[in-house]
């Protein structure tokens, strides 16, 4: 596992094992910022896709039942909606409320090529994140003019988020386009999270945890590279979740 998490590293620096990492914010929000299943409602915004279940699995065996509000990509399609919903979800035990969103995209990473993972059962290996590879793989002049397919809108919503990414991009970077998709996708999760957020915050009386990052898919399990780990709540207080 040490020379899987090495070589991701270099696309993902502060990447770590991802059960072992959120153990550390689970123990994190329950010292410092008194989050417990008691008084907590545990939200993710991530992808459709399976193979990001253990983490999310994980998660729910300490805090309890999820609320969804992600998608295709690991956006957060559900949006202001959605959020507004679980807000109004969450338990209260002495006088405490808290709501701990987790969210972000994925990518997958096998044999030294990303956006790849080998899936149990098949011969072929798969893309992951199946939902991003497929916008890379057609590029801007494949999807500036492409119009709604009412069937298809999280898919459409994630290539309208891409199209200025993919406009400027060239693949002469030394971070391989897919990762650095992933990259810019993981910075408009964590701004569009963030507007939500501080609007529920209007109405919310408790604390909001936002945690986000990266999960990479790999044959010697998943791991994370997070972004944002930070505590909000309405006093307009934001403080960052130290890991213990």
């Amino acid at each position: 596992m040490q020379d899987v998490l090495e070589a991701i590293r270099q696309c993902f620096p502060r990447a770590l094992v991802a059960t072992e990492y959120f153990d550390q914010v689970n123990r994190s929000l329950t010292k410092q910022y008194e989050f417990t299943p008691g008084n907590t409602r545990f939200a993710e915004g991530a992808c459709c896709d399976e193979i990001n279940e253990p983490e999310l699995q994980h998660l729910e065996r300490y805090w309890g039942e999820r609320f969804k509000f992600g998608g295709l990509a690991g956006y957060c399609h559900g949006g202001r909606t959605s959020l507004a919903a679980v807000s109004r979800h969450v338990p209260e035990e002495d006088g405490k409320r808290n709501l701990l969103l987790v969210g972000g995209p994925h990518i997958g990473w096998h044999g030294g090529e990303w956006g790849k993972v080998p899936r149990v059962g098949q011969v072929e290996i798969s893309t992951s994140c199946g939902a991003l590879m497929a916008i890379v793989d057609e590029g801007f002049a494949g999807l500036h003019a492409k119009t709604l397919d009412p069937l298809d809108s999280q898919q459409f919503f994630v290539e309208r988020i891409m199209l200025p990414f993919l406009k400027e991009t060239d693949d002469s970077a030394d971070v391989p386009l897919i990762a650095r998709a992933t990259q810019f996708l993981m910075r408009r999760i964590d701004t569009d999270l963030r507007i939500i957020v501080d609007d529920m915050l209007l109405h919310f009386d408790g604390q909001i945890a936002c945690i986000t990052g990266v999960t990479i898919n790999t044959t010697a399990g998943n791991f994370l590279c997070p972004s944002t780990q930070v505590v909000l709540n309405q006093r307009g207080t934001c403080k960052t979740v130290t890991l213990v």
